[in-house]
């Protein structure tokens, strides 16, 4: 049935086919592309308020789309400014259709509906993906992505066509939303997507849409099972989240690609969300505590999750656009030349780990109190399930602090160790406005869960929330503080840390990022088994030596990789297939069609369309 709330998508849409038609005149296209889509989102937020009754069930969902879609075409207004600004008409095209569908798949009420904006969405995103086509990781990165995006939806139509209340429904819901979101073993277009995107079009991607798999699994998977089958869904999700937090992070460690090490702590933070939802379901009684913490701290987290990494990709671009490069090891003391933006992205990384008093601490405050409390209920399987997810949590925030640590000191701390960083400076507030909007959306949010604490009954959480703020803000004046009102002496903003006495050093004596987190990956060499190449010195005065790590991820390089050899392989003896004959493939096709036509007329449920109508 036709609805208002479609008509802002026609606007998005709309405005992005204006830019289309733009051509070459980057700057209308632009104008057109951007003014429509705000346009679009804003009228589309108001008429949620009014028919708030009726769609309150997506607003949640709803405002990381809205606000990361929002930011992003502000920021990239001055980032496509040497990124491929001649072609901003296509940009802005697929940009709009990808808002426009995400916000098209909260609307869908059937299952065609649903297929058709979903599938949209991926298109458009895989466009975006490969607007630096002439880069040829790109070109690989953006044919993964195309796979991954057809071949969740195959299996999306599977769960449709499958028995409403059943575990195929679930598997197949499972592995077609499980591939949008990354869960372990279906995460292997993340680490190549990210790089390869835009810096706006990661931070919509990784804040926005990978979180509306579980949107898919809520509505379409867990909401049409039975309860005795939610507790075997919830220990399916903690045992795919434990292990995609604790994986994820795990293989950011030795990253050395911003972007790189950016996905896989999305990764990790989908799988936090997952291990909420699985206490969530271990209980399905709403009026139950563990209910109550899990699914509000994995609600929660999806909010979090989407402003502080919205910020940390956008802050990435700002990185990539002063320095040209995404290689951490070829920084180093950025935070001197931009400050704003520097200061900007530490307070993002800080509250992406968990780290108090910042708003990611909230969210997983409630699973660590969902964890507890099945811990405290008696029943072994709960308290099994709550130790596995304290654990995981523990060991994922502690490796987390490590691998923002590494990112942070390696971009922003130290001396330059290259020309291009040394000459870096601030970029356009057209980049950081948004990124500050987003980490001011963030600290709104710990105010606003602080009051719904309270209005609930929840003091303790109020008192965190306040807490955290109040820190935050007066975090942000001392360093007002210091920097505008005591600058000190203008000699000391450009000196060199302590030296110990030696009176010349160079970049090339700093502890690199990759030195910093090599005791955790040799600690761990058993899981992530690095791959190093050591040419030792020889001699007094030794002309060569050389040290070169790498750390495949175990998903793509032992698992998927094998998979596609074997495709690969039989592929090659199906190529006679091939013959150029037009006979052979008519006869091939009308084979096809006989055995398709004979299966139909052989199924029991051949009259019957998805959702089950006659």
């Amino acid at each position: 049935m036709f609805s208002e709330m479609f008509l802002p998508l026609a606007v998005i849409a709309a405005s992005g086919a204006g830019a289309w038609l733009c051509g070459k005149r980057k700057k209308l296209a632009a104008g057109i592309g951007t003014t429509g889509l705000i346009a679009g989102i804003l009228s589309w937020g108001v008429l949620l308020i009014f028919n708030f009754s009726q769609y309150s069930g997506v607003l949640l969902w709803s405002i990381p789309v809205q606000i990361l879609g929002f930011c992003g075409a502000i920021h990239s207004l001055a980032y496509l400014k040497g990124h491929g600004e001649e072609r901003s008409n296509l940009y802005y095209l697929f940009y709009n259709l990808t808002v426009g569908a995400m916000l098209g798949v909260l609307l869908a009420k059937t299952p065609i509906h649903f297929l058709v904006f979903w599938e949209l969405m991926g298109l458009a995103s895989f466009a975006l993906v490969s607007f630096d086509y002439k880069s040829g990781k790109t070109r690989d990165a953006s044919w993964v992505y195309l796979l991954v995006c057809e071949a969740g939806s195959l299996f999306l139509i599977l769960m449709f066509l499958a028995p409403e209340t059943g575990i195929l429904k679930f598997i197949f819901g499972l592995i077609g939303f499980g591939l949008k979101i990354g869960l372990p073993l279906l995460h292997m277009w993340l680490p190549q997507a990210h790089p390869a995107a835009p810096a706006p079009v990661s931070a919509l991607m990784s804040g926005a849409m990978i979180p509306l798999g579980f949107y898919g699994l809520w509505t379409f998977v867990f909401s049409v099972q039975e309860a005795k089958f939610s507790v075997a869904a919830g220990i399916v999700l903690l045992a795919l989240g434990g292990i995609g937090a604790l994986g994820g992070i795990l293989f950011a460690l030795p990253r050395t690609n911003i972007k790189e090490l950016l996905a896989y702590s999305s990764i990790e933070n989908m799988g936090i969300i997952a291990m909420g939802f699985g206490l969530g379901l271990l209980d399905s009684n709403i009026e139950s505590q563990i209910f109550v913490f899990g699914m509000g701290g994995a609600l929660l987290h999806i909010i979090n999750h989407a402003f502080l990494k919205g910020g940390l990709f956008l802050g990435a671009g700002i990185i990539q656009k002063a320095t040209h490069s995404l290689e951490m090891e070829e920084m180093g003391g950025l935070l001197k030349r931009m400050p704003f933006s520097g200061s900007l992205f530490l307070l993002n990384s800080a509250g992406i780990c968990g780290l108090p008093p910042f708003n990611g601490f909230i969210s997983e405050f409630l699973i660590y109190m969902a964890a507890l409390t099945a811990i405290c209920s008696g029943k072994l399987l709960f308290i099994i399930c709550g130790a596995f997810v304290l654990i995981v949590l523990a060991l994922t925030g502690g490796i987390a602090a490590a691998a923002f640590a590494k990112l942070t000191g390696a971009v922003y701390l130290g001396e330059p160790r290259s020309q291009k960083s040394a000459e870096a400076e601030e970029q356009s507030k057209l980049m950081t406005i948004p990124v500050l909007f987003l980490f001011l959306f963030s600290c709104g949010v710990t105010l606003l869960t602080g009051w719904l604490g309270r209005e609930w009954g929840a003091s303790s959480l109020f008192k965190i929330a306040l807490l955290s703020v109040i820190f935050v803000l007066l975090t942000a004046i001392l360093f007002w503080i210091r920097c505008k009102v005591l600058p000190g002496r203008k000699e000391d903003k450009h000196g060199c840390t302590w030296d110990c006495g030696y009176i010349a050093p160079t970049a090339r004596m700093e502890y690199t990022g990759s030195a910093f987190v090599q005791p955790i990956t040799d600690f761990c060499r058993f899981l992530m088994k690095p791959f190093r190449k050591i040419v030792n010195p020889k001699g007094i005065f030794a002309k060569e030596c050389s040290y070169e790590s790498e750390t495949a991820d175990p998903g793509v390089a032992r698992f998927w990789g094998k998979i596609f050899g074997w495709v690969a392989g039989i592929s090659e003896k199906i190529h006679v297939l091939q013959s150029g004959y037009l006979h052979l493939y008519i006869l091939i096709t009308t084979v096809a069609l006989i055995a398709m036509l004979i299966w139909g007329l052989m199924l029991p449920w051949s009259g019957s369309v998805i959702g089950g109508v006659k």
